[in-house]
């Protein structure tokens, strides 16, 4: 006998919508036609409970859900579109990471011991844009002369988003999108924005975005964000971030020395990407616009022959530290700590982390040996 789910059409509808999935590829998850999809949509029949399975774990949600009347208002945060493609859709993948980002947050809150007092700068405009990026540093207890003292750009990423936690954001990152469709983007809220960073990009290449980032959350523009020069809240998010981690004076005893100034020997200097640096050289004036825009055509192309490379080499990263790197190791944390304490048990944190437990095993020894770095 074939066991059919009584599921609410329209609640279905909504979930699909909010994920900007079509119903053919919707229905693609479970070998259905878009028409047949339509049909449990429009309560013209109800779906197998395989079906509605798989149904289901395509749109990252329970079966339960479905059973229930549809929500008023969606979970997946609304950013505003700062890549400059005339209103393209975001694509189903991107949509769901934002909706896990946003339930992430919302369990972090409830979880966490201590939440940091959020540290952001006034708005982020083209008059303020270098004085915002130095007080920035001030709320962070950094001098205009700080750099890190890490060098492994790895290392140096995880210094910087450790200070952004550390004064009230969180941060996450994704597998699987392509880096052309976003960078970076932004949840601006009062309490614990939020920050996503793609994480197909290069290590010093997500430093940059980060504090882009940062000055979206600055002018509470949620934003969706390829770093493009074109769109004028782009090229004065990428002028704060340089700012920040190039601070002019310490940039002006460089360009006066002695030495010519390349973005290769600036970015070794400051830790951060030769593309970093050369956005910085052209705020002053040290590079045309359309060298720049060469500059960044060859380091994405240097870039994506890097991931070839890497991806055709013997060997794959771990599903669990790909995981460990997208949860980052404060929200991480907060789960595992409430576990150890009893405030949650192994299956919460199974929906909460996305993971098996075999999985969380492997996070959880990770996260304890390296003291949660």
């Amino acid at each position: 006998m074939t066991v059919r789910v009584p599921i609410k059409g329209a609640t279905l509808t909504a979930a699909r919508e909010m994920l900007h999935m079509s119903r053919e590829e919707l229905g693609r998850a479970a070998n259905l036609s878009a028409s047949r999809v339509a049909e449990f949509e429009a309560g013209d029949t109800e779906p197998t409970y395989r079906q509605m399975q798989k149904l289901a774990r395509k749109l990252d949600r329970s079966l339960a859900y479905f059973l229930a009347p549809a929500p008023s208002g969606s979970d997946v945060p609304e950013t505003a579109d700062f890549r400059g493609r005339g209103g393209a859709e975001i694509p189903p993948a991107l949509a769901k990471e934002l909706k896990r980002a946003a339930a992430h947050r919302s369990t972090f809150l409830d979880l966490a011991d201590e939440v940091p007092e959020l540290k952001v700068p006034q708005r982020v405009t083209r008059k303020t844009v270098h004085e915002r990026a130095n007080d920035f540093r001030a709320m962070l207890g950094l001098t205009a002369k700080f750099r890190p003292n890490e060098t492994q750009t790895n290392a140096v990423f995880n210094f910087w988003r450790g200070q952004l936690e550390a004064a009230g954001y969180l941060v996450f990152q994704t597998t699987g999108i392509a880096l052309e469709v976003f960078r970076g983007l932004s949840v601006h809220a009062d309490r614990l924005p939020i920050i996503v960073l793609n994480g197909a990009d290069a290590p010093n290449g997500k430093i940059f975005t980060l504090f882009h980032e940062v000055a979206h959350i600055a002018n509470r523009t949620s934003g969706l964000c390829v770093l493009d020069e074109h769109v004028d809240e782009e090229a004065v998010c990428n002028t704060f971030a340089a700012e920040f981690l190039m601070p002019t004076g310490a940039l002006r005893v460089l360009l006066d020395g002695p030495a010519d100034v390349t973005p290769e020997n600036l970015a070794r200097y400051f830790r951060v990407s030769p593309l970093a640096a050369a956005v910085r050289l052209r705020t002053v004036g040290r590079m045309s616009q359309e060298h720049l825009d060469l500059f960044r055509e060859r380091s994405f192309a240097e870039w994506e022959e890097i991931r070839r490379i890497q991806a055709s080499r013997d060997g794959f990263v771990p599903p669990w530290r790909l995981r460990y790197r997208d949860l980052g190791p404060r929200y991480l944390g907060a789960v595992l700590r409430a576990v150890e304490r009893d405030r949650l048990t192994a299956l919460d944190a199974t929906y909460l982390l996305n993971a098996r437990i075999p999985m969380i095993q492997q996070m959880q020894d990770e996260y304890f040996r390296t003291g949660g770095q």
